[in-house]
């Protein structure tokens, strides 16, 4: 079995192994993991000590289990080459912090980390927020503030509620008029079309749509990311439209990102069917499984875990040894900033971490700067990366 695939194994393993319910080949894997280097047998004996994971998790941030296995390692061998000192903080990350939010997720709450004071201070998280373009031009700004409003337009009444908005038919009209929800970076905000199929925006996203669905199919335009949950009707097939490719699903749950600043387009099929389109190719998914459309117009059909593309709309991030050009990416949409990096280099780090959009950004910079070795500075609404 190929070294990265035991690492990419472990948070699971350990977890089974913390309650005992490892089958006869996970213990083989483990324990092949184990013999590789002293530094996992410790950090596989430290993890398995219920004790000092609560201790540790209550003195510090839910990272600093981590930092704390690297200081020792640092001082036992303070000649050791950076690269191996990552190779085993990028091991520890994915080990113990999936480990600690299985097992002991409650034990940090409310705790901060230690970057600067002014990122809290700045920088804050994203909200309930949208701006809602009726099909005559007009616009409404829509927020948690606004509750039960009643817009009524030709073919639908639109009701306005604190976490999103709702379109109820009135008429038997017969011509489609379109209205387009744009959400802004650092914001969310959910939609149930005329069908009941309900969409949850992610932060800067849009979505074209009809007040009414009229003719044979169902039919919107995406650009940004969303979670569809569409209602079932097999004679009117649900169709979303997004760069250069299309969606087509009878009735199912699934998640789009189509960014215009990413290279690839993503399906991921949480349950149902889908037929996904680019051009002359087509891929049937199943669930747990995606579609990937990549720049050059290739099609890809691959099996994943959906919680890592559907996390989002359940109020988290979820990374597993992600990119952290990546990772800040979708970080800039919530929290509305932009990124700089003082080195190419740091683009390539990765970060693996399962944390609530709703914390202060401090918490997950605390927790990528102590992981990856990075260092974030704010300027004015820019975090700056460097080594």
């Amino acid at each position: 079995m190929k070294r990265m695939k035991i690492y990419k194994e472990m948070p699971s393993l350990l977890s089974k192994a913390f309650w005992g319910t490892l089958s006869e080949e996970e213990k083989r894997v483990l324990q092949q993991w184990r013999e590789e280097c002293p530094e996992n047998e410790r950090l596989y004996e430290s993890v398995m000590n219920a004790e000092y994971i609560v201790q540790k998790s209550q003195e510090v941030a839910r990272i600093n289990i981590v930092n704390g296995y690297m200081n020792v390692l640092q001082k036992r061998k303070r000649n050791a080459r950076v690269r191996r000192i990552r190779r085993i903080v990028s091991i520890a990350a994915g080990v113990v912090l999936p480990l600690l939010a299985v097992v002991l997720w409650y034990g940090t709450r409310g705790k901060t980390g230690n970057v600067p004071e002014q990122v809290a201070s700045v920088i804050r998280h994203g909200g309930i927020k949208a701006e809602l373009v009726l099909a005559d031009g007009t616009t409404r700004i829509l927020s948690s503030e606004v509750t039960d409003s009643l817009l009524v337009q030709q073919g639908a009444n639109i009701v306005v509620q604190n976490q999103g908005v709702s379109y109820r038919e009135n008429s038997s009209v017969v011509e489609e008029h379109y209205n387009t929800l744009r959400v802004p970076r650092g914001g969310e905000y959910s939609i149930t079309l005329s069908d009941g199929t309900v969409v949850y925006l992610n932060s800067e996203s849009e979505l074209r749509y009809p007040v009414k669905f009229v003719g044979e199919d169902r039919r919107v335009y995406l650009s940004g990311e969303a979670y569809f949950d569409v209602t079932q009707d097999k004679a009117h097939p649900f169709i979303v439209d997004v760069k250069n490719s299309t969606v087509r699903v009878l009735g199912t749950s699934f998640d789009v990102r189509a960014y215009a600043d990413e290279n690839e387009v993503l399906t991921t099929l949480v349950q149902g069917s889908v037929r996904f389109s680019a051009g002359n190719k087509s891929v049937i998914l199943k669930p747990g499984e995606q579609a990937v459309l990549d720049k050059s117009g290739r099609v890809e059909n691959r099996k994943v875990d959906t919680y890592l593309y559907t996390a989002w709309k359940e109020g988290f991030f979820v990374f597993e040894d992600e990119g952290l050009e990546d990772i800040l990416s979708r970080l800039s949409r919530w929290y509305d900033v932009d990124v700089f990096y003082g080195s190419e280099k740091v683009k390539e780090y990765h970060f693996t971490g399962h944390m609530e959009k709703y914390e202060n950004i401090e918490v997950i910079l605390n927790a990528i700067s102590k992981m990856v070795g990075v260092h974030f500075t704010i300027k004015d609404r820019t975090v700056v990366v460097t080594q």
